[in-house]
């Protein structure tokens, strides 16, 4: 019975299907044309980086271990301790000299031209890096 079928469907579709594709190569075509017209710089966050802070050298405290390809001066570990950041707000802005970590500032911080940067030392964990901090010499612990 072929009064339940819609007539003209097989040209309809294909139709669609050029019109669809014409566009595309009309997009694509404009791309190639103009591709500034479609830059966009991204900053993506900390999520899912793995590649946790280990030791850059003897002692990072004294020394300025972190530095950036081009720059002579490097930057002193500020912390003991790791401090407590969101993940989802710390911007990615660089990659240290060695290629080894990814260089992070909280969204907050602006441009992401000043200091203190962070290395990510587990979820939600960095350790902080900047202008030289003083430290009491290290004595150690003697446990009874």
């Amino acid at each position: 019975m072929a009064a339940n079928e819609i007539r003209d469907t097989p040209g309809r579709l294909l139709l669609g299907w050029a019109v669809l594709l014409i566009s595309l190569v009309l997009l694509a075509w404009r791309i190639h044309v103009r591709p500034t017209d479609y830059e966009w710089t991204e900053y993506p966050t900390a999520l899912g980086d793995t590649q946790y802070y280990t030791a850059l050298g003897k002692d990072d405290r004294y020394e300025p271990n972190l530095s950036f390809p081009g720059q002579e001066k490097g930057v002193y570990r500020r912390s003991t301790d790791p401090v407590t950041l969101d993940d989802a707000t710390m911007l990615k802005i660089a990659q240290d000299k060695t290629g080894r970590h990814f260089v992070y500032q909280p969204a907050a911080a602006g441009d992401g031209s000043g200091l203190p940067v962070y290395l990510k030392s587990g979820e939600n964990r960095y350790v902080e890096f900047g202008a030289r901090k003083f430290y009491p010499p290290y004595e150690p612990k003697i446990v009874p």
